[in-house]
């Protein structure tokens, strides 16, 4: 049994995840750097204050966006290795599923639901693709 449909939407969740890593590294974090030297009408002191606050921001921006690209390149990589034609499939769409359940927690509900619905329909087709080897 095809499982070409899983595949693309991986492929689509992936590529959402690539362009929303991108915009958050180059456009969102810039922002709040720019942010960060706008600071007018403080001292010394609470300015420096400010900068090291606004930095942190910065770094950890950069990190989610680094992150949501490191997980579109795990799911493209994980897709093209491991979820083949006529195959039983249990661990990757449990991956899947715990990853749609993070996207919960961070609020990407697009990726969710790409990932649960790519889950799902690898799950449902084990039991055809499992009559169809006799086991």
């Amino acid at each position: 049994m095809s499982r070409s449909f899983e595949r693309k939407l991986i492929y689509i969740a992936s590529g959402w995840q690539f362009i929303t890593g991108l915009i958050t590294m180059f456009y969102y974090s810039l922002y709040i750097k720019k942010q960060g030297v706008d600071v007018a009408n403080v001292s010394l002191l609470e300015q420096k204050g400010l900068q090291s606050l606004f930095d942190s921001l910065y770094s950890f921006t950069v990190t989610y966006g680094l992150l949501f690209i490191v997980i579109a390149g795990l799911n493209i990589i994980f897709v093209k290795r491991l979820l083949k034609d006529d195959t039983l499939q249990y661990k990757l769409p449990i991956y899947w599923i715990l990853l749609a359940a993070a996207f919960y927690f961070l609020a990407d509900f697009i990726s969710l639901t790409l990932c649960l619905a790519a889950a799902v329909m690898a799950l449902a087709k084990n039991k055809p693709i499992k009559a169809a080897l006799g086991l």
